[in-house]
């Protein structure tokens, strides 16, 4: 008998918190339903006006008009590449070469010039460039 009477009062705790549980679950959902709900809408579309508003006529997106200015500069690079190789490349002529003038006695020719080669020779010339570093 001792058993049994604890026995339904474990079942009469559980149906309770089963029932205090379910009424709990069916409040917050009646409570959640009742608020208004919403749709994360953003603000009314802008009136467009001038070139916009044509440009739109077409391309109503901000996703549809973004592809449709890559699609031009793409298409426009594609031009170009194909005019360059259809009218091809045409051959530089190389600039005639200005002789260029003696240094003078005393002055120390460019490293890159065909001068510095010759300049190098003499020793005088060589303690010149040296004393120039060190200035």
């Amino acid at each position: 008998e001792k058993v049994l009477c604890c026995t339904l009062t474990c079942l009469k705790t559980t149906m309770f918190a089963n029932l205090v549980g379910r009424t709990a679950l069916v409040a917050t959902r009646r409570h959640a339903t009742q608020q208004a709900r919403r749709r994360m809408g953003s603000a009314a579309a802008p009136e467009w006006t001038g070139i916009d508003k044509t440009v739109r006529g077409y391309f109503p997106g901000d996703d549809q008009l973004a592809a449709a200015i890559l699609s031009g500069y793409f298409g426009l690079f594609v031009l170009v590449k194909i005019k360059s190789a259809i009218s091809g490349t045409a051959e530089v002529e190389a600039p005639a070469q200005v002789a260029a003038a003696a240094p003078s006695a005393g002055a120390i020719p460019d490293v890159d010039s065909e001068e510095f080669g010759a300049f190098l020779e003499s020793e005088e010339n060589v303690m010149k460039l040296v004393e120039s570093f060190e200035k």
